[in-house]
């Protein structure tokens, strides 16, 4: 096997739009850390496989395609054996539209952050992640491999608050002198977390290291809850950083952000615990540092990679709620900018473009076309996954997995929105939404669909 890696900064400029925000530019107005774009490639047999992972937040669909297509183009690697996974980092820009479809009208191109990306910097970042595929593609040598997994229980956590009532509710991080009982509204939490810190290593035949997977659970949302207008690479860059100052020079470490639309990195009932994103890093490296003394390398003699197209129905928009999209929309076409803030569009106008664009969606197909990649490397299984499914998806497929080691990533090629487990619609809250839209677009039984697909794929692959 050969391996190879590269890594280009992708920084935006200071006033760029970061992404997790709607109805207002959130401009970068401070470089905490330099953002990064990362890849691997990996041969053999004349067989390659790609990964792309930016230290951005998420990517729409035509923009990941595009970029495959000129990976393909540029470096020989087949479109479906490229996989371009974003950790959704909310102190970086996005790359393409997921709030509000293209083809919305009446949204001034000045005012393009109010579908969730802005095009400057979509056409520039576009390019810098196909210049990291392309070094990565040319720096190939021969390799060892080795994996290994640590666990780690104080880093993230299920934000889903069951309260007294029923209803979900995100906790927050807060201080003890402000809430000294803590928030007893919460009965309890909701579900799971995935504690496994995964750790894929290269050599090279001098004993050095190429590059490094990482794999964590969790949304990188340190720096955005204590510091909104902080460009950073929040905990993956951090993490990702250290492990290269850790195995040298030489080393290209990328983080694959695994399936976290529920999970947060602050405890619901621990006082005190401010968001820290280099603390996350520092903690995350040095449990890598305690994995390199158990690691065993050797050829892997199995590379391969599928893809699989599922369609996922879209969730039905209520007559009513259509009804009212489209007065909203017909009685004010342009953005409805709220009065005591001109520079922050009124959230009612927002859900109703937010709804009629997942109609747009539904107009061209009443299914959402949900991607599946699974790339196997000797014994392990690299599963990239659409948008932000529950964190029970993920934990499903690694229980099915026949594979060694399993790492499930995140907003693979597109950003598809939540996609829950059943029993999480009925409880509501920040992930389901009072109105379907294109953060919100798959249907109740999407999450187990992606699971069953992805489990009949392993079992392919793994026999």
């Amino acid at each position: 096997m050969r391996a190879g890696a590269g890594r280009v900064e992708v920084t935006p400029p200071l006033g760029t739009h970061l992404a997790g925000s709607a109805g207002f530019l959130r401009r970068g107005e401070v470089v905490r850390e330099r953002l990064f774009a990362r890849a691997l490639v990996l041969e053999q047999n004349g067989r390659k496989l790609c990964i792309v992972a930016p230290d951005l937040a998420m990517i729409a669909a035509p923009w990941s395609r595009r970029i495959r297509q000129a990976i393909h183009e540029r470096c020989g690697i087949a479109y479906d054996d490229v996989m371009v996974s974003f950790p959704q980092i909310h102190s970086a820009p996005a790359i393409g539209n997921f709030i509000l479809d293209d083809e919305l009208p009446n949204v001034p191109p000045e005012h393009d952050y109010l579908r969730g990306s802005q095009q400057v910097f979509n056409e520039w970042a576009t390019g810098r992640l196909i210049e990291a595929a392309v070094q990565a593609n040319a720096n190939l040598v021969p390799v060892e491999m080795a994996v290994g997994r640590a666990v780690r229980d104080d880093l993230a956590f299920n934000r889903r608050g069951v309260r007294r009532d029923g209803i979900v509710t995100m906790p927050w991080f807060y201080k003890k002198e402000n809430q000294p009982l803590g928030p007893t509204d919460i009965l309890y939490i909701e579900g799971p977390m995935d504690p496994e810190v995964g750790l894929m290593a290269f050599k090279d035949e001098s004993g050095r290291f190429v590059a490094a997977l990482l794999h964590h659970t969790c949304h990188p949302v340190n720096v955005y809850a204590t510091a909104k207008h902080d460009i950073s690479s929040d905990w993956p860059g951090t993490w990702a950083a250290g492990v290269e100052s850790l195995l040298g020079e030489s080393c290209v470490a990328m983080v694959l952000n695994g399936c976290c639309g529920n999970i947060n990195p602050w405890p619901a009932f621990t006082p005190d615990l401010m968001p820290d994103h280099q603390r996350m890093g520092r903690e995350l490296t040095r449990t890598v540092e305690t994995l390199l003394p158990t690691l065993t390398f050797n050829s892997p003699s199995i590379l391969e990679g599928v893809s699989r197209s599922i369609p996922l129905p879209i969730r039905d928009v209520s007559p009513a709620d259509r009804a009212w999209a489209e007065k909203m929309l017909k009685d004010y076409p342009q953005p409805l900018w709220k009065k005591e803030n001109p520079k922050e569009v009124e959230w009612e106008w927002m859900q109703a473009a937010m709804l009629m664009s997942l109609e747009l969606e539904r107009a061209r197909s009443p299914n959402y076309d949900c991607g599946i990649q699974v790339f196997r490397v000797g014994s392990t299984a690299i599963i990239g996954l659409p948008g932000e499914p529950f964190v029970e998806g993920q934990l499903a497929i690694k229980q099915a997995s026949p594979a060694e080691m399993t790492f499930v990533v995140h907003l693979t090629n597109d950003s598809a929105g939540y996609i829950p487990p059943v029993a999480a619609y009925a409880r509501g809250g920040l992930e389901i939404g009072t109105k379907p839209s294109m953060i919100h677009r798959v249907a109740p039984g999407g999450l187990e669909c992606l699971v069953e697909e992805t489990r009949k794929t392993l079992k392919e692959m793994f026999p």
